[in-house]
């Protein structure tokens, strides 16, 4: 087990056959779910810094795995479109090597067993690309 801000972090594998799991949230990582046309320019400017990011492109959204606990603070008055999943949910993820598709893909592939997004970073990517895509947000700083 692993420790990242004092909080135990448990190892985790993503699915090594061909099929996508239904795995849980909220242990290993939490998952923050963006819908594209938000999430693309999000990853964009995260560019290297972003861990690994989950494609649904029958939903239409991205998911970032975070640290479980790690966006309990965040205002998600500012992030109209944004939903960040704990221990009640469950997402499907792909296997290791589905990097493409129609269904649920790695849209950006494990690196080193590096899988979570640094939660701040994340956050400022994604207030800059929600303001830019449905303009700024009331409470939002400049």
């Amino acid at each position: 087990m692993e420790t990242t801000n004092n909080h135990p972090i448990l190892l985790w594998t993503p699915p090594s056959g061909h099929s996508a799991q239904l795995q849980p949230a909220g242990t290993s990582w939490d998952v923050v779910r963006v819908p594209r046309f938000i999430g693309r320019p999000a990853l964009e400017s995260l560019g290297g810094a972003t861990g690994a990011v989950i494609e649904n492109p029958i939903d239409g959204v991205l998911y970032w795995l975070i640290e479980p606990g790690a966006a309990t603070e965040w205002d998600m008055r500012l992030l109209p479109s944004v939903e960040v999943w704990g221990a009640t949910a469950y997402i499907e993820v792909p296997p290791v090597a589905r990097t493409t598709g129609a269904g649920v893909h790695w849209r950006v592939p494990l690196r080193h067993d590096r899988h979570l997004t640094d939660p701040a970073a994340l956050l400022a990517a994604l207030k800059i690309a929600t303001s830019a895509a449905l303009g700024p947000r009331e409470g939002a700083t400049r």
